[in-house]
């Protein structure tokens, strides 16, 4: 009996398979790695704006920060309410190489506000 037919059907049956789930993982690693860039970037504006919440325009010194940091992100919203900074970036990997046509939109929304002379940074 030969087994070579076989086997070489089975191959060609797989490799199609492991492909896309390497594919897949690949994709997910560059979401995670954008998610954490993004974190990081919104971290270091609220640090900055919570140190100069009282100052004019601090919105604008905020978003050329994240401008400096990152200057292609598509949506940056910032907003100040109670001496609260609230800031949402969003950014989507389809402007990068992807195979797929779906749009990939990564977010990364805090707040940071000081409390008892202390910085809180937090999701929103």
């Amino acid at each position: 009996m030969n087994n070579r037919g076989q086997s070489l059907v089975l191959f060609v049956l797989l490799i199609p398979l492991v492909l896309m789930i390497l594919y897949a993982v690949y994709e997910i690693g560059r979401m995670t790695l954008l998610k954490h860039e993004l974190d990081n970037i919104n971290a270091i504006a609220l640090d900055y704006g919570i140190d100069k919440i009282n100052d004019e325009n601090i919105d604008i010194e905020i978003k050329e920060l994240i401008e400096k940091n990152k200057n292609d992100i598509d949506k940056i919203d910032i907003r100040i309410l109670d001496n609260k900074i609230y800031i949402t970036l969003e950014e989507s990997l389809s402007k990068r190489t992807t195979l797929f046509r779906n749009t990939f939109k990564v977010k990364s929304s805090y707040v940071g506000y000081m409390d008892n002379d202390k910085k809180i940074i937090k999701r929103d």
